[in-house]
């Protein structure tokens, strides 16, 4: 396969949410035409989102994420909605068609529910539509109560990667994996290149900073160790700027970029 050929791009909540708890449509539009701009090239995009939770928080007025799993499963039903009409008003300004697939966890071990998802997927790829993944958190309850958990998506990227057999991009809200918590050390320094996920660079993992997610560098870290088993590449980028899928792409030196033996 064609270095970046096929490519699972995955955003956290923390990316198209701000600090502020209001969804960050700029980020989102740029996203949409650097998505776009990798399909007009020929290659092949898959999309997955978090954040429904997160953007009906925004849309409800609510102060913080309630602890109730309804209360969560009413919020993602009116989150999931409001987001895929922002992702296909964003993705319709640049003539893009995108199309949404809603999975849960149990899809991954039911040979023919999965056989059937990667056909939806392959049709849509023939059809040059971005598919656009999110779990459905309505009906995942698992997810909401951190039982089964695909950790803000991170896992559910790399699952989905793997069996269409993609490479994965996932963005965040830090520049790259860092020797030690760049919040609290001034000496860490970024590690953009890493062939193997040690015991030396799960301790120095920092979490996430937004509070509205519910991955961190951890579950980053677990989703990178497992593309690699697999043969894939993954890229750690920060999420602010989309415009650095485009420089992963290029082969520039930024964010963390994570690579076995082939």
């Amino acid at each position: 396969m064609a270095k970046w050929q096929r490519i699972v791009v995955k955003v956290g909540t923390s990316t198209i949410v701000d600090t502020n708890g209001k969804v960050n449509y700029p980020v989102i539009n740029r996203l949409a035409q650097v998505l776009t701009s990798l399909q007009n090239e020929g290659r092949e995009v898959l999309f997955v989102t978090s954040g429904a939770i997160g953007v009906a928080i925004d849309q409800m007025g609510l102060a913080a994420r309630p602890k109730e799993i309804p209360e969560q499963q009413a919020l993602a039903a009116i989150g999931q909605g409001y987001l895929m009409s922002i992702y296909n008003q964003s993705f319709a300004f640049y003539k893009q068609t995108v199309g949404q697939v809603l999975l849960t966890y149990d899809v991954f071990e039911n040979p023919g529910m999965l056989a059937n998802t990667k056909q939806a997927i392959q049709e849509l790829f023939k059809n040059e539509v971005i598919p656009i993944v999110n779990e459905n958190d309505v009906i995942a309850v698992d997810e909401l109560d951190h039982q089964h958990s695909f950790g803000d998506n991170d896992h559910l990227a790399a699952l989905v990667a793997d069996e269409i057999d993609a490479d994965l991009i996932i963005l965040s809200d830090v520049d790259a994996l860092y020797t030690a918590n760049p919040n609290l050390d001034p000496n860490a320094k970024a590690m953009h290149y890493v062939a193997e996920i040690t015991d030396e660079i799960r301790q120095a993992a920092t979490g996430s900073t937004s509070g509205l997610g519910t991955g961190g560098m951890t579950t980053k870290l677990a989703a990178a160790e497992y593309m690699m088993k697999q043969g894939h590449r993954m890229a750690l980028i920060n999420g602010a700027n989309p415009d650095n899928i485009l420089s992963v792409i290029a082969g520039d030196e930024v964010g963390t970029h994570f690579e076995g033996e082939m």
